[in-house]
């Protein structure tokens, strides 16, 4: 994809980031556009794009875009249906951080 103008980045420290994070790409497939890259999954969203991203410890979610709306449909659909997925392991903490490309 290309270069986006805005990036947030979070960091959730999960039981089994790896099944999380694979079951948060598989149920938003079924919506959108979901590719394996190296080290997790892209996903299309909107005009912008999430990456679920397994750690050893964590699951790194990532939200790029161009405008400000659609950064936070981004963040949205990643950390809402991450939740439905955990939510025995709430409360769940899902800070984003602003970073710069």
């Amino acid at each position: 994809m290309s270069d986006f103008t805005l990036y947030e980045r979070a960091e959730v420290s999960i039981e089994r980031p790896e099944r999380y994070g694979k079951q948060l790409a598989s149920h938003i497939s079924h919506k959108t556009e979901v590719s394996e890259i190296e080290g997790g999954w892209q996903a299309k969203i909107r005009s912008g794009e999430g990456k679920i991203l397994p750690q050893r410890e964590t699951l790194v979610l990532e939200a790029r875009a161009n405008d400000d709306e659609t950064l936070a449909i981004v963040k949205d659909v990643l950390e809402r249906h991450l939740r439905k997925f955990a939510a025995k392991l709430e409360p769940l903490e899902v800070t984003w951080i602003s970073n710069s490309n």
